[in-house]
C-alpha cells in the first residue's frame, strides 16, 4: 500500500471522529507473525531489529497521531491504542515502541507550525522520542535556552531523528518551570543504559546533549501543557491538537497491557488445551473445572480493561472534536482507568501462568517473556494504579490541599 492510498484512507475515515480506522488496525494485525519472528533478536539486541522498523513505517504505523499535511494519519485515540494492542499482542517491545514514537509525535503537533515544519516538512517520516523528566537545566540566552543533559530511558530513540525532552527553565515571571524542547538531527546522542528483564528491545537508553541551542519556537512549558494551552495556531483546524495533553499520553499504556493480556491468553489457552493436570483425575487441563475457570476470569478481566481504554479513548476523542478540554475530574478518571487496567491486566496473567504451569516460566517459553513485559511496562509512573488511585479518589471526595500530580 503506498503512502498516498494510505493518506487517502485516513482522510475518508476522519469523519468517523471517534471510532476505530479498521484499515489501519488490520495493517498492525497483519505485521504479527514478522513481529514475532523477530521478536527474540530484538530482545538479545535490546532494540527493535531494522525489519522491524521498517515494516512498521512502510505500514505508517509509526506517523499514525502525524497530521495529515504531512502526509501522517492523524489518527484519534481509539484508533492509536487498538493498533498498539495489536503489535503489542505479537512482542511488548514492539507495541511499546510504536507507543512512544507515536505519542511523541503527536505532542509536537502542539507546537508551532514552525517547528512542525521543522520536524516534517522536508521529510514526512521523521520521528521523535519523548522524555518529559526534566533531567536537564536550561541556561536562558537570547531567543531561547541552551541545555545540557542527559535523559534515560528514552523509548525508541534510536528510530528516532527528533528528542522532545523535558528541562528546567527560566520563565519570563522570572520563576523556574518544568519545559520541553526539541532536538534537531545531530544535536543528540544516545548512550546505552537499558539492561531490564523485560520490554528489552524498546531501546529505552539514555539520550545525551552538550550545550544545545533551542530556540524559543521550539520550547514549550509543562504546566501550559498540562492546561492545554498549546502553541500550535492550527486548534480550530485540527481537533486532535485539542486533546487533553496528559489523558492522550497515559490512555496509550492501556494499549500496551490489553496487547499483551491477549497474547497471554492466546498462548495459555493452546498449552491448555493439550496439558495434563498430574496427580489428578483430569488427564487433560481442558477438561478440568479449576482450569476453565481461571480462563473465563482471565478473559473477561482483559476484556473489562479494554472497555475501560475504549470509555477513555471516547471521552478524549469526542472533547477535541467539540473543541473543548477536558474537566479536571475526567483527567483523573482515565489516569485511573489506565491504572485499573494493568491490575486487571496483571491479575489475569498471573493466574494463567500459574495455570499453565512451571513450563511457562521457563526463558525459552514465550509466556515467561509476555509476564516479563507486563511487569515493566505496568511500573511506568503514568500507568501505576496506587498513584491514579489517590488522585481519583481526591477529586472525587473534594479532598484538601493539590494534588500530588498533574493530570
Amino acid at each position: 500500500m503506498t503512502v498516498t492510498t494510505m493518506m487517502n484512507e485516513a482522510m475518508a475515515h476522519s469523519a468517523a471522529g471517534t471510532g476505530p480506522n479498521g484499515g489501519i488496525i488490520a495493517r498492525a494485525t497483519a505485521l504479527r507473525p514478522l513481529i514475532r519472528e523477530h521478536a527474540a533478536e530484538g530482545h538479545r539486541e535490546g532494540r527493535l531489529v531494522p525489519a522491524v522498523i521498517d515494516a512498521l513505517a512502510e505500514q505508517g504505523l509509526l506517523n499514525l497521531t502525524v497530521p495529515q499535511r504531512y502526509k501522517g494519519a492523524e489518527a484519534n485515540s481509539r484508533t492509536t491504542i487498538d493498533v498498539l494492542a495489536q503489535l503489542a499482542q505479537a512482542d511488548g517491545s514492539t507495541g511499546w515502541t510504536a507507543m512512544l514514537l507515536n505519542i511523541a509525535n503527536w505532542f509536537a503537533t502542539t507546537w508551532p507550525v514552525k517547528a512542525q515544519d521543522e520536524i516534517w516538512g522536508d521529510d514526512p517520516t521523521s520521528r521523535c522520542c519523548v522524555v518529559l523528566a526534566p533531567s536537564a537545566k536550561g541556561r536562558r540566552v537570547e531567543g531561547g535556552y541552551v541545555v545540557s543533559g542527559r535523559w534515560p530511558y528514552a523509548s525508541g530513540s534510536y528510530a528516532a531523528s527528533h528528542a522532545i525532552m523535558g528541562f528546567l527553565a527560566e520563565r519570563e515571571d522570572g520563576g523556574t518551570g518544568q519545559a520541553l524542547g526539541i532536538l534537531q538531527p545531530g544535536e543528540w546522542t544516545i548512550e546505552r543504559s537499558w539492561f531490564p528483564i523485560g520490554m528489552r528491545a524498546t531501546g529505552s537508553d539514555t539520550v545525551v546533549a552538550e550545550e544545545v541551542f533551542v530556540p524559543d519556537h521550539r520550547v514549550q512549558f509543562f504546566t501550559d501543557m498540562v492546561d492545554g494551552d498549546y502553541k500550535t495556531e492550527l486548534r480550530h483546524s485540527e481537533p486532535r491538537t485539542n486533546a487533553a495533553f496528559l489523558p492522550t499520553g497515559t490512555v496509550i499504556f492501556a494499549g500496551i497491557q490489553i496487547g499483551l493480556g491477549r497474547a497471554a491468553l492466546e498462548l495459555a489457552v493452546e498449552r491448555l488445551k493439550h496439558k495434563g493436570v498430574v496427580g489428578t483425575a483430569y488427564t487433560e487441563s481442558r477438561n478440568s473445572p479449576v482450569h476453565q475457570v481461571t480462563v473465563a476470569q482471565a478473559m473477561s478481566k482483559v476484556d473489562a480493561a479494554e472497555l475501560l481504554a475504549h470509555r477513555s479513548c471516547r471521552d478524549i476523542d469526542e472533547a477535541a472534536l467539540r473543541g473543548e478540554y477536558l474537566d479536571t475530574l475526567t483527567r483523573a478518571r482515565v489516569r485511573n482507568d489506565v491504572g485499573h487496567t494493568v491490575t486487571l491486566v496483571q491479575e489475569a496473567v498471573d493466574a494463567l501462568l500459574k495455570a499453565a504451569g512451571s513450563g511457562s516460566f521457563m526463558e525459552t517459553n514465550t509466556l515467561a517473556r509476555v509476564h516479563q513485559d507486563l511487569g515493566v511496562a505496568g511500573s511506568h509512573v503514568h500507568a501505576t494504579p496506587g498513584i491514579a488511585n489517590d488522585v481519583y479518589g481526591k477529586l472525587l471526595l473534594g479532598a484538601d490541599g493539590p494534588l500530588p500530580v498533574h493530570v
